[in-house]
């Protein structure tokens, strides 16, 4: 068996490259572990990796990532199993006695919020398409003379993603604000839609079509 580098951040799929620093490192942050703000993509794996399809067989699992603890499972023949529990939503949540004391810092509680908006796909992660993966972007100018600017296709995708979710998260807001009137929502909406429109172009980087822009907001992507 061959001796296989180590896994990294930037193995993993939650890893997002966002920028480099002074030294020509990959920065950037984790999905899954926000807490950890801006991390190197050189760190070694902790134990929530989840590796890319292109780096499966070609990287070996450090010792944090194989001393993980399995998921836990229910007993099959329980009857609260995950099969006919109906799942909670916003407008359907969990009932019954909540009651008691929960300690949460500031990070576990922006964790839980991004959980709950990627349940209501207000936010959520997005698979860019497999003949994008490891691709670059080339911003070359006209004069020759004037050297061409590189970024990973990974980073320029995760920041369309980062719009497509912002502008759900407002367009939600947008429906859902008090003061608005009907005539400004639709106003709003408008406005909205036609900043979908624009970002069309984009959906050529997407692997799933249910994730694509479309001019018509959310209700036809969704």
């Amino acid at each position: 068996m061959p001796d296989l580098p180590e896994a990294t951040c930037a193995d993993c799929i939650a890893f997002n490259p966002e920028r480099r620093d002074e030294r020509g490192r990959v920065a950037g942050r984790c999905r899954f572990r926000p807490e950890l703000g801006e991390i190197l993509e050189g760190l070694v794996c902790c134990g929530e990796v989840k590796l890319r399809a292109a780096r499966d067989g070609q990287v070996r699992l450090g010792a944090a990532a194989r001393a993980a603890p399995p998921p836990r499972r229910r007993a099959s023949g329980s009857q609260d199993s995950e099969a006919t529990r109906p799942r909670a939503t916003l407008d359907a949540p969990t009932t019954g006695d909540t009651s008691g004391a929960i300690s949460m810092d500031r990070d576990g509680l922006k964790q839980v919020l991004r959980e709950l908006l990627e349940e209501e796909t207000l936010y959520g992660y997005a698979p860019l398409g497999k003949r994008w993966e490891e691709g670059t972007l080339v911003l070359r100018p006209a004069d020759p003379s004037l050297q061409p600017k590189e970024l990973s296709l990974e980073a320029f995708f995760h920041k369309i993603v980062m719009i497509r979710d912002r502008l759900r998260v407002l367009e939600a807001r947008i429906n859902s604000h008090e003061k608005l009137g009907d005539a400004d929502r639709v106003e709003l909406q408008q406005y909205i839609s036609k900043i979908y429109g624009s970002l069309t172009s984009f959906n050529v980087l997407f692997r799933d079509k249910q994730d694509h822009f479309s001019s018509k907001g959310t209700e036809e992507s969704d």
